[in-house]
């Protein structure tokens, strides 16, 4: 699996949009995450324009205001999700990945510069992760 992570600062340009496109097409990339987007809402035209192809899914946590968003895109032709999670500043999946059908957990963080919310979003993670069970487990952070 080729993972790639990109905090944009904004994804309001076209410039962005395209170099995250050409990442992804470029390097073989099979999931994407991306921080920072400041975007309320992502739609499908969004998320297959990222992508390339409308061969992908995607998981998406809204800016507050003008700051954060975060959003996973992934090959949608060799995954297939089981379900999502989010919490104060990460997006997560749960996918069967590959021949093997291997259970893998992706977590796309995007974490504050304040101590206090750091430490309790990494409490937040530990908790689901120990409530969510077995599987190969992913954290992607950009602080």
């Amino acid at each position: 699996m080729i993972v790639s992570s990109f905090n944009v600062r904004g994804l309001g340009g076209s410039l962005k949009k395209n170099k995250i496109k050409e990442s992804i097409r470029n390097h073989g990339v099979d999931f994407m995450a991306i921080q920072e987007t400041k975007l309320e809402n992502v739609s499908p035209a969004l998320s297959y324009k990222l992508w390339g192809s409308q061969n992908c899914n995607w998981a998406f946590l809204p800016s507050e205001g003008n700051s954060g968003g975060i959003l996973s895109l992934w090959n949608n032709t060799i995954s297939k999700l089981i379900f999502s999670f989010s919490g104060d500043g990460f997006v997560g999946v749960c996918l069967e990945w590959g021949v093997l059908a291997t259970r893998c957990f992706v977590v796309n963080i995007y974490s504050k510069c304040d101590l206090v919310v750091k430490r309790r979003l990494w409490d937040n993670l530990v908790e689901v992760k120990e409530g969510l069970g077995d599987g190969v487990w992913w954290e992607i952070l950009m602080r």
